[in-house]
């Protein structure tokens, strides 16, 4: 029996090498940036993948001893949570004013290994941030930087919040030196993402070029191209759909060919049926657990932990519930398991570690 291999919204780890495919190019374009400066912007549109880039692209260039890599998101501070990350590799007890740059030189000290502060979904500083948490972020790099440590700074950004950098860049005038920009895939690598993703799951796949082709054109968007995101769910409803085909949920075997395709068909709006479809299915899961309407009690949770510009907002259990509208209530127990739902499909990572609440980690 084989497992379905792909990683839906969820982005590719260090562990994940055997399945990360189409960005040999921009993984040596990142590795020589790294060593070129001690500061990297990486920027580029939503779904081209920058995360995984960075997670296990540049992940694996670095044995071990090379790197210490320390990923952080913003939270509900960026300023408390750079510190907070920091403070997971080491046992140094700093005193809370101690400045970041005198907790990086310790930290090297204590490892001997360069550190890499990599600071993921960075527009967050900027949608979410007050400007005196900005003001006091730039200050720090700006420290950071003129002491000349063993110390890289990889920033990730959508590329429509470049112009939110203006400010930083007066504090930190180096910050567009070194940047890099993430396309979408072209044809030709989008191919090799498929049929990589299809040999490492074991999937046969019959005429490889033309259901190659056939599944990119089920999924181009004339005006967006190609997303990595919506390239993952689609495979899984032909996977899903294979299934169907042979009867079983426990297959020997999975075959993509283009009779499946054609079957499955186009779908220009993916991710949104993806989403559809799973809400369903959280909504008869409160319904087995004696929620009376469930629905559209989790598409609401989901409204609590996203801003308007599309990013994840940082909340505690508590807060989720006082922010749910009057009418649309949950316990505590149903909350966590929409939570651990979310963490399943992968529509919220590392949201326990974000928020400092346990539904389950993702």
């Amino acid at each position: 029996m084989i497992t379905n291999p792909f990683k839906f919204l969820d982005a590719y780890d260090k562990e994940d090498k055997d399945r990360f495919f189409g960005r040999n190019k921009e993984t040596a374009q990142l590795f020589n940036a790294v060593h070129a400066s001690g500061l990297v912007l990486l920027y580029g549109a939503s779904g081209t993948g920058k995360t995984s880039l960075v997670n296990c692209g540049l992940a694996n260039r670095f044995q071990k001893t090379d790197w210490l890599p320390i990923f952080i998101r913003r939270g509900s501070d960026l300023n408390r949570s750079v510190l907070r990350e920091i403070d997971k590799h080491t046992s140094t007890q700093w005193k809370d004013d101690t400045p970041l740059r005198h907790r990086v030189k310790d930290l090297y000290l204590e490892t001997y290994r360069p550190v890499y502060l990599i600071f993921d979904q960075f527009e967050e500083l900027y949608i979410m941030g007050t400007e005196a948490e900005q003001q006091q972020f730039h200050q720090s790099i700006s420290n950071l930087l003129q002491a000349g440590l063993q110390c890289k700074i990889l920033l990730i950004i959508r590329e429509e919040y470049i112009a939110y950098l203006s400010e930083f860049e007066k504090v930190v005038p180096p910050l567009f030196d070194n940047r890099l920009r993430i396309e979408k895939m072209n044809d030709n690598n989008l191919s090799k993402v498929v049929l990589g993703t299809c040999r490492y799951g074991k999937i046969d796949v019959k005429k490889p070029k033309e259901t190659t082709g056939m599944i990119l054109d089920n999924l181009r968007s004339p005006r967006e191209g190609i997303d990595l995101t919506n390239l993952q769910v689609y495979l899984d409803r032909l996977w899903r759909r294979d299934l169907d085909r042979q009867g079983t949920q426990q297959p020997d075997q999975v075959t993509f060919d283009p009779e499946l395709v054609k079957a499955v068909g186009p779908m220009q709006n993916v991710l949104s049926e993806f989403l559809d479809e799973q809400m369903r299915e959280i909504e008869i899961g409160l319904q087995k657990r004696g929620v009376k309407s469930p629905e559209g009690l989790p598409l609401e949770v989901l409204f609590t932990l996203v801003t308007e510009d599309g990013t994840k907002r940082s909340k505690d259990p508590v807060s989720i519930l006082e922010d749910m509208p009057r009418n649309r209530k949950l316990s505590a127990t149903d909350l966590e398991f929409c939570l651990s739902e979310f963490e399943r499909i992968k529509l919220l990572r590392r949201f326990a570690e974000e928020v400092g609440a346990s539904p389950g980690e993702g």
